[in-house]
């Protein structure tokens, strides 16, 4: 049995997350803040009526209602952070001012360079309306500068004036497209704003953290340093990445070569970052201990300042964040002569992060460090168990291998709801990255601490630069064999919710080894596998049409069962991130395989399930027109063809009156392709007519089952 006295973090944290899970789905649970109010107050005047029998009556048993009610607490605690979070963003919606002359705003982090715009978080302090009164705000706005001269001068901390009104951040326009607004939403941000150079001026006024000011002024001196010692192109990226957290220099492909290879948290200054410093000064420091109760206390005070300078190098940026805390906890145990466990140090930096940011439980970020680290510490030393050679290379290599596979197994079940793909040889990757990954940050370290030192400098970043040479070329060769990531995968919230009891199983079970949990564990895969029937059963009888929307793009993908065709404009299928973007989710999500077919709108064909000739198309039984705006029309037929939707797209003249005389349709679909102005004007007609219409552009995709 587990000892949930050695955890009290854990027991703590469980009621904390349960309540920040409950604020934030209150609204699907039909919880209202007075039902929770309601049951809080219900709960404490049972919890004083349990203290009074317990007074009265002595050796009362039922002594774990205490219990119950101080998780309780804990949970209702959880519940209102969020909703005080929420109320601080409803008082502060700059939506509430009427035509502002201009508001005051403060940069509150490092401007990000972008390629057609520099992106920066704004604290807006004050507007100014029309009436010239100024009123003091407190609400974050994201801005996307014009990139200027003017614009990339910006530092962290700079007052400026912004004269254009930021636009509340719009729901994703295609069904499972990457939800922005809620991702801002969770960071505290509703509004955003796009500033050209004539928009905003500076006040010559800067006030920022003097602790952020300063990571930020030794980030960009440390950078330039490696830039002066000849780290250049790729290697100068992942060097920054790896030693700095600076990922804005990363090339998209070279970061997809990561991804593919399941060796992206290398990339990513975390926990394996601190932990290979915390290691490697606290072996050079090793002469300190089992020595006198001072000496080993200055150890571990100095260790601890190392770990978090070294946050503060990184930016201070919330994935070190999460490790420098989580570490700390076990040092502070070590100075008060507690070891500690781990797992309790685990939930003890996720404590205090979630009560400070309750937003972080739903960063993925967050979960996948944290349910890593759990697998490691729960699964490791089990899965090292399982090969017990008598060669001591071939231990070392499993053992390697044992902290990927532990760390691949919790994971999984995030990465395929969260990313529906999965890296196949993950375990070779990090094979051989985690110790070149190793020598990359114990050198990159040295090089800079020693970059004042002719020559000896230039050695040691030659040494460091082909050390991430020799790792690009590793992810690019593994990246470059076959189903090196499998993609496609995709389960629903309940399958998630399943894995995730599955794997909690199974945690349990490697450390309780009770034939319970065995039970258990057969139980949630025979479930799993059930759900897993039912939706492919769902997935072949599917017939359905949709209209995307994507940016002057006209797109229409027709789907049955497991397969679809696209039809589409000629600006989409050159484009190569326009359908990643926009539509690859939706179609994991439908159980569609993409294999790239697709077909122009102007062109006539006799596929399995949809045929098109000349202006109309046939699916599932109904017919779906097409219209350019080039026709023109100038008698009235006698006789009208017959639809069951009208699509019109591109720049042409429409007018839907003529469209009438050759057409027979009360359904009207305007692709996002055709301009703001004519959209507005057949929106307009339409309703005057009597014709259903759905404006893609404003209202977002159609699907049509």
């Amino acid at each position: 049995m587990i000892s949930w006295f050695k955890y009290p973090f854990i027991r703590l944290l469980i009621p904390l997350i349960l309540g920040i899970l409950m604020a934030f789905i209150a609204d699907e649970m039909y919880l209202s803040e007075k039902r929770v109010i309601i049951m809080l107050i219900f709960l404490y005047i049972l919890f004083f009526f349990m203290i009074l029998v317990s007074v009265v009556i002595k050796g009362f048993r039922y002594r774990w209602v205490f219990a119950v009610l101080l998780y309780s607490f804990f949970m209702m605690v959880g519940f209102y952070m969020v909703k005080i979070r929420e109320y601080k963003l409803k008082i502060n919606d700059i939506s509430i001012y009427n035509v502002p002359d201009f508001y005051v705003a403060r940069l509150i982090e490092y401007p990000s360079v972008k390629d057609k715009s520099i992106k920066v978080m704004l604290d807006l302090i004050a507007v100014q309306d029309s009436t010239s009164n100024i009123f003091s705000v407190d609400s974050k706005v994201v801005a996307y500068f014009e990139k200027t001269d003017k614009a990339i001068d910006l530092e962290y901390g700079d007052y400026i004036c912004i004269f254009d009104l930021p636009e509340e951040v719009k729901p994703p326009p295609n069904p499972e497209q990457f939800d922005y607004k809620d991702y801002l939403y969770k960071k505290g941000v509703t509004h955003q704003v796009y500033l050209k150079s004539d928009a905003w001026l500076s006040m010559n006024y800067n006030k920022a953290n003097p602790i952020y000011k300063f990571s930020y002024y030794i980030r960009d001196f440390l950078l330039y340093t490696m830039s002066s010692l000849g780290i250049q192109g790729d290697e100068y990226a992942v060097s920054a990445a790896i030693l700095l957290g600076y990922d804005e220099s990363l090339p998209y492909d070279l970061r997809h070569k990561y991804v593919a290879a399941g060796a992206m948290h290398i990339l990513c200054v975390s926990g394996l970052h601190v932990g290979v410093i915390f290691m490697v000064f606290s072996y050079m420091l090793i002469f300190l201990d089992d020595r006198k109760s001072l000496q080993r206390i200055i150890k571990q005070f100095f260790l601890l300042i190392l770990i978090w300078f070294y946050a503060l190098l990184a930016g201070l940026a919330p994935s070190i964040l999460r490790a420098t805390i989580m570490l700390s906890f076990v040092i502070i145990g070590n100075i008060i002569n507690r070891k500690g466990f781990l797992l309790n140090s685990l939930a003890a930096s996720a404590f205090i992060l979630l009560c400070i940011e309750p937003a972080n439980l739903f960063d993925i970020g967050f979960l996948l460090s944290y349910v890593a680290v759990v697998g490691i510490v729960v699964m490791q030393n089990p899965i090292k168990r399982i090969v017990d050679s008598k060669y001591m290379l071939v231990n070392k290599i499993w053992e390697v291998t044992s902290v990927t596979v532990a760390a691949q197994i919790a994971t999984a079940p995030f990465t395929i709801y969260y990313f529906h793909q999965f890296p196949i040889y993950f375990w070779l990757s990090n094979l051989f990255m985690t110790p070149i990954s190793s020598i990359v940050i114990i050198g990159g370290m040295i090089m800079l601490l020693l970059s004042f030192i002719p020559y000896l400098n230039c050695i040691i970043a030659w040494f460091v630069s082909k050390m991430i040479f020799v790792m690009n070329f590793g992810v690019s060769w593994i990246e470059s064999l076959p189903y090196s990531i499998v993609k496609g995968l995709y389960i629903d919230k309940l399958q998630f919710i399943v894995l995730l009891l599955l794997l909690l199983s199974l945690l349990l079970w490697v450390e309780l080894r009770a034939k319970r949990m065995v039970f258990l564990i057969m139980l949630m895969v025979s479930f799993f596998l059930l759900l897993n029937i039912e939706n492919l059963s769902k997935q072949r009888n599917q017939r359905e049409m949709i209209v995307y929307s994507v940016n002057n793009m006209t797109v229409i993908d027709f789907i049955n069962g497991r397969s679809h065709l696209l039809l589409a404009d000629t600006a989409f299928i050159n484009d190569e991130t326009a359908f990643s973007y926009n539509i690859e989710n939706f179609l994991v999500c439908k159980g569609v395989f993409h294999n790239g077919e697709s077909r122009l709108l102007d062109e006539d064909f006799n596929h399995n399930f949809v045929q098109k000739r000349k202006n109309v198309v046939t699916f599932d039984g109904k017919l779906i027109g097409l219209s350019d705006g080039g026709e023109t029309f100038d008698a009235e037929l006698s006789y009208r063809f017959p639809l069951d939707y009208l699509i019109v797209y591109g720049r042409g003249r429409h007018d839907l009156l003529s469209l009438l005389k050759v057409y027979k349709f009360d359904n009207l679909i305007i692709a996002s392709s055709v301009p703001y102005y004519a959209a507005s004007r057949l929106v307009e007609k339409a309703g005057e007519l009597g014709i259903k219409c759905h404006n893609i552009r404003e209202e977002g995709a159609l699907s049509i089952e």
